[in-house]
């Protein structure tokens, strides 16, 4: 199963292995608090997690651990997900605090997304993000997306984001 590689990370297929911190990082309160779930218990984790080995396994892309090349060590996650409820595959990623603010979350977002385009060939991607979680909005918004709903699913504040294969940013746009 394919890797993606930039600069410093590593976005690789979900292991067996990587589960600990798959379900520590989901279930965090402080990583959760800008989400409108907020965090999983080990049950919700260990669920998820199957669900993305589960949709990767068939779509051949899909979630992936994003990994620190140097260490291999998992810092988070990103990738491509089924939600009907957004319009189609949503664009996900979460990394554990403490690699915030390198610049981390829109490297490994726009490898997931440039996947998304070249190589799987779709025509639109989805994000959802809470209006306070400004670090999210503003790697959507460096990606091209464009905000076209406000209170999706009914939830005030909980925007619903558009990125077209046609107005996707690529490097040196």
């Amino acid at each position: 199963m394919k890797t993606l590689n930039t600069v410093r990370l590593a976005l690789r297929p979900l292991s067996d292995a990587d589960l600990p911190t798959f379900a520590r990082l989901h279930g965090d309160p402080e990583m959760t608090a800008r989400m409108h779930r907020g965090a999983l218990g080990a049950d919700e984790a260990d669920e998820l997690f199957c669900d993305y080995q589960q949709a990767f396994a068939a779509n051949g892309f899909g979630m992936r651990a994003v990994c620190w090349r140097e260490t291999d060590e998992m810092i988070g996650e990103c990738g491509l997900w089924m939600r009907e409820s957004a319009g189609g595959y949503t664009l996900r990623y979460m990394l554990f605090q403490n690699w915030w603010g390198q610049g981390l979350t829109g490297e490994a977002a726009r490898a997931s997304v440039s996947e998304a385009f070249g190589a799987i060939g779709l025509d639109a991607l989805y994000a959802v993000a809470m209006d306070g979680n400004q670090h999210s909005v503003k790697a959507l918004l460096r990606l091209g997306m464009i905000k076209v709903e406000d209170d999706h699913r009914g939830i005030s504040g909980f925007g619903r984001y558009q990125l077209t294969a046609e107005t996707f940013r690529r490097p040196g746009d």
